[in-house]
């Protein structure tokens, strides 16, 4: 066995200590304390996030590479202390908000912090996992879509990146930029479709029905109660602190 394939065995292993229920968990906890934490405490969210990421499902720290998240980060920066709050401090005579400021800095941490637990739900929970766990509660049919959807996304980004440099590449945006945002638009939509028709086309190959049970229903594992355990508590902390 090689090196690569003792990594990838021990992070499928990792991977599987939490069931669908663990990650949904996970991933609510963080939507809804990312939310509701005061200022000072996001970054103890965030660094928690972070950890847990780390640790069970590290693939979803590719999303902090890519240029897009940290040129909205940029953006949001800049623009807060320009758009919230009163001007109270002046730099080379243009008027900004401390407020502001520390507004964005707050929004940003909220932005990162849910989708890392986004990212970590949807590559840990796969279709047919998702469709089990909605299947529990009662809500069939439903999961398979959310499924689609959210295996879907990777699949969009990859098309958004390589139509837009066949576009760039062809200099596509030197002139008629609107059309050409219009071509990649509909490339775009076109792909993401072509994607989910796949995912679908193969289910009804497996006689896939909503409507039936999709295998054993899944449990809760002895993982799960411990990390709901640690989330109660973490959560707890945070509101007494």
């Amino acid at each position: 066995m090689t090196v690569w394939q003792d990594r990838g065995l021990a992070l499928q292993i990792r991977r599987d200590i939490f069931s669908s229920f663990g990650y949904l968990v996970f991933f609510l906890a963080a939507l809804i304390i990312a939310i509701l934490a005061s200022e000072a405490k996001l970054v103890l969210v965030l660094v928690a996030i972070l950890l847990f990421t780390a640790l069970f499902h590290s693939q979803a720290l590719k999303l902090l590479a890519r240029w897009q998240l940290w040129f909205f980060v940029l953006v949001t920066l800049v623009l807060s202390p320009f758009v919230i709050g009163d001007k109270d401090i002046a730099l080379w005579g243009v008027g900004l908000s401390q407020e502001g400021f520390w507004a964005g800095v707050w929004m940003t941490l909220r932005a990162l912090s849910i989708a890392l637990a986004a990212g970590v739900f949807a590559g840990a929970v796969s279709v047919s996992q998702m469709a089990q766990l909605f299947e529990r509660m009662r809500l069939k049919g439903l999961g398979f879509a959310l499924g689609v959807a959210t295996n879907v996304l990777p699949t969009v980004y990859e098309t958004m990146e390589t139509s837009y440099q066949a576009v760039r590449l062809r200099g596509g945006f030197r002139r008629g930029r609107l059309r050409t945002l219009r071509l990649l638009l509909v490339a775009i939509i076109a792909g993401s479709l072509r994607r989910g028709d796949d995912i679908v086309s193969a289910a009804e190959a497996r006689a896939f029905d909503p409507t039936t049970s999709q295998g054993p229903p899944l449990r809760m594992t002895r993982a799960d109660v411990a990390l709901v355990s640690i989330i109660s508590v973490l959560s707890l902390a945070l509101v007494v602190c």
